[in-house]
């Protein structure tokens, strides 16, 4: 949904933004060793050196109490103060991990070399189980944690120069 709902709000935009191209891709098989987007960066529909950034979001529906994970932080030189900046703005208290490395697909761009950041409201109870189903989302935080990630992206689409990439020792 939430892939879905920063798709339509980028399609929204006027014509003349951003200056980069975004693509907005759902991989599959993420558990069973990040095979999507492993496959992805192997045979890329656009060229890697293009790629500037990496925005991963991976269970950001079940926001509590403004707790927001991000992943690799650390991994362009811009991205601490954004990401402070932005956290302050939408009302969330962020735990940064620089790392570019995880358990999700963001790790597949990260070994090569794009940065990467990876959105996350953490685990629960119903993580791979029946009971994790639609009443649980908190849309109202769902919607926040969107509204961030697109404005990370557009400012990556439309700065230069493009983010530098750092490598994390994880």
């Amino acid at each position: 949904a939430a892939l879905v709902e920063l798709a339509r709000r980028l399609a929204a935009l006027p014509d003349d933004a951003p200056r980069r191209r975004v693509v907005l891709i759902a991989f599959t098989a993420e558990d069973l060793g990040l095979l999507g987007s492993a496959h992805y960066v192997k045979e890329p529909l656009f060229p890697l050196d293009k790629t500037v950034a990496m925005f991963n979001m991976d269970m950001v529906g079940r926001l509590q109490d403004d707790k927001l994970t991000i992943f690799g932080s650390g991994t362009a030189k811009r991205w601490d103060e954004m990401i402070d900046s932005l956290a302050k703005e939408y009302g969330f208290t962020v735990t940064k991990k620089p790392e570019g490395f995880g358990p999700s697909d963001h790790s597949s761009f990260y070994g090569k070399q794009i940065p990467v950041l990876h959105f996350f409201t953490g685990t629960h109870k119903d993580y791979h189980r029946p009971g994790d189903d639609w009443e649980k989302i908190n849309p109202a935080g769902m919607r926040r944690v969107v509204e961030m990630i697109e404005r990370m992206v557009l400012d990556t689409a439309t700065t230069e120069p493009r983010p530098e990439y750092v490598a994390v020792k994880s």
